[in-house]
């Protein structure tokens, strides 16, 4: 049975932009394998993604609401009304994937674009003269977590299409220079005022909409605005507790380690991530090598003086 996208992010087919996107980060907290218990996190973080990258996106939400579990087929073609075909930008790079062909007048957005090219003759025939605003266009770009909390500048290349002033469809390219502003969000939205598609007569360009994906690395995971990342530590340090550097997107800090804490412990440093998100170092307790005999001594005289057993509590007194 088909999943209903609604019901795995737990809002209803009214629920808002906003509201969306809140109940995605706190699922995607839940459920990302890197920091969740759960069994099938790794399968429900999956569903949970699936789910937000259709009802995030206004026009295929718009399907998804219209054809249910068969919206895909309804795009024909990979053609969406009203933007520009969604495209990843790598980090450093320049080129968009090109749009795919338009597929002719025989899908359902060509059905939109005649409707919409009729609409606009009898309106020239009424008063001899058409204005219509063009369209709003979407796309995505990807950065740095540096890049993302520091600001930079990327170039877009990328293709879209729209009507022509005879009503057909045409393909058009357009390659701008962006802002990525200091401290943008991860899948936050910039607005570029009017570097849309065109208007025809007195109506206004649309926008531009631009999604920034802020990437993960190796060191650092991204989870909604949140930053995650695994640091070791050794037995002493964990035991005693230590002050100790610790590499961040920023430099390096310096972090307390409070004394008697075990492995995999999350401490967090607040309003340290992206865009309000928090900064998460799990620490990791790593033991040192024991090859030569001096170091094997060591480890028998702790077994011998501390007397501990870590399988007490599972095998009873």
């Amino acid at each position: 049975m088909a999943q209903d996208y609604y019901a795995l992010l737990g809002v209803s087919k009214t629920t808002t932009d906003a509201e969306i996107k809140k109940a995605y980060r706190k699922l995607a907290k839940k459920y990302h394998p890197d920091v969740s218990t759960e069994a099938n996190a790794e399968e429900k973080f999956k569903e949970v993604q699936d789910a937000y990258d259709v009802l995030k996106d206004s026009e295929k939400r718009k399907l998804y609401d219209q054809y249910g579990e068969h919206w895909e087929q309804a795009k024909q073609g990979g053609f969406q009304q009203g933007g520009a075909h969604r495209s990843h930008q790598g980090f450093g790079s320049s080129g968009f994937q090109q749009g795919q062909d338009f597929g002719g007048y025989e899908d359902i957005f060509g059905e939109f674009f005649r409707q919409q090219h009729h609409q606009r003759s009898e309106r020239q025939s009424q008063s001899g003269a058409f204005n219509m605003d063009g369209q709003d266009l979407h796309t995505k770009v990807e950065v740095s977590i540096e890049d993302a909390l520091n600001g930079a500048e990327r170039e877009l290349h990328f293709s879209y299409q729209e009507l022509d002033e005879s009503g057909h469809v045409v393909e058009k390219t357009k390659r701008l220079k962006v802002k990525i502003p200091k401290g943008v969000g991860n899948h936050q939205q910039i607005r570029l005022k009017a570097q849309g598609g065109s208007a025809m007569g007195a109506g206004k360009k649309g926008d531009l909409y631009l999604e920034v994906i802020v990437k993960s690395t190796k060191q650092y995971k991204v989870v909604g605005n949140d930053i995650y990342t695994h640091i070791p530590v050794a037995p002493w340090e964990a035991a005693l507790g230590a002050d100790i550097l610790i590499p961040t997107p920023l430099g390096k800090l310096k972090l307390k380690v409070p004394a008697h804490i075990q492995s995999g412990k999350k401490m967090r440093l607040k309003d340290k991530g992206l865009h309000g998100g928090d900064f998460y170092v799990v620490l990791d307790v790593i033991l040192p090598p024991a090859v030569s005999e001096t170091q094997k001594a060591h480890y028998q005289k702790m077994a011998e003086d501390m007397a501990f057993d870590p399988r007490k509590d599972l095998l009873g007194a």
